[in-house]
């Protein structure tokens, strides 16, 4: 199922900063489709599939561009990705906290070898593994080395006997930049990017009340709640208007405001230079 299929089916389109859009009615039927091709595993902790079919949904929904990946069987692919999302304490959920990026990074490296053309008999089981180890790794237990050097070794080893060319895989950490095609110096530990310039959030009329939660954490609420827009049951964050916070990425929002009008819609916040008004209006785009 394509991205632009899993974005129709729940009606989450990403507007850019300066475009509210209501929201539609959210319908967990798109990510229950997703469980024929990404079944339970019985080592999964609880709770941690409904995340990995929520990660499977926005992987879709919100794919790397095609310039990341190989044009060409001659090109490398580096395992890693810099800038990839990774959920925070900002979630107020442990569980999500703990093993949202697993899922991330589970379902985005299964996404784009697929996106390769890679076959399924070549990565499935490594990248079970690879699942496995990372699962362990964010549990703090003992593992039986990296996840992603265990990956790319059992996919090169795999690659070798295919019968069509497939692109070389390598995992590196420095991404500055990220490169082409496996470097020859040492690996180095991960650049973190520059903090994001501040946002600042108010309402039009001003006295609304804002709450917000990340796009991810929100397709975890649809599989696991019957209300997803309940603030209590999947732990919507207030967020303070007119206070600049250093925050960006995918959001799904709600304001009501003291007439009891509500708005609820999506959100792509990307911060500019200097500190950025981000305006929820009451009526209007």
């Amino acid at each position: 199922m394509g991205g632009r299929a899993i974005a129709a089916l729940l009606m989450l389109a990403s507007p850019s900063v300066a475009v509210a859009q209501d929201a539609a009615a959210d319908d967990g039927a798109a990510m229950k489709a997703l469980e024929a091709d990404v079944p339970q595993q019985s080592w999964y902790p609880g709770g941690y599939y409904d995340i990995r079919i929520a990660a499977e949904a926005q992987v879709a929904e919100f794919p790397r561009p095609a310039s990341d990946l190989p044009a060409a069987p001659e090109q490398s692919y580096n395992l890693v990705a810099c800038d990839v999302e990774r959920p925070g304490d900002e979630t107020s959920d442990p569980l999500l906290e703990r093993y949202g990026y697993v899922a991330l990074e589970t379902a985005r490296l299964r996404a784009e070898l697929r996106r390769m053309h890679y076959p399924a008999s070549i990565y499935a089981e490594p990248l079970l593994a690879f699942e496995r180890e990372s699962i362990a790794r964010a549990e703090e237990r003992a593992t039986n080395g990296d996840p992603y050097t265990s990956l790319a070794e059992a996919l090169e080893a795999a690659r070798a006997g295919a019968k069509a060319p497939l692109s070389p895989v390598f995992e590196y950490r420095d991404c500055t930049p990220p490169p082409m095609a496996a470097p020859s110096r040492p690996r180095l530990g991960a650049v973190r990017s520059p903090p994001a310039p501040g946002v600042k959030f108010r309402t039009e009329p001003p006295a609304g009340e804002l709450w917000m939660i990340s796009a991810f954490a929100f397709k975890v609420c649809v599989r696991k709640q019957p209300d997803p827009w309940d603030r209590f049951a999947c732990k919507w964050n207030e967020v303070e208007t007119g206070v600049t916070r250093n925050i960006s990425g995918r959001f799904v929002y709600q304001v009501r405001w003291p007439d009891g009008t509500v708005r609820k819609g999506t959100r792509e916040i990307a911060p500019a230079s200097g500190s950025t008004p981000v305006t929820f209006k009451k009526v209007g785009s």
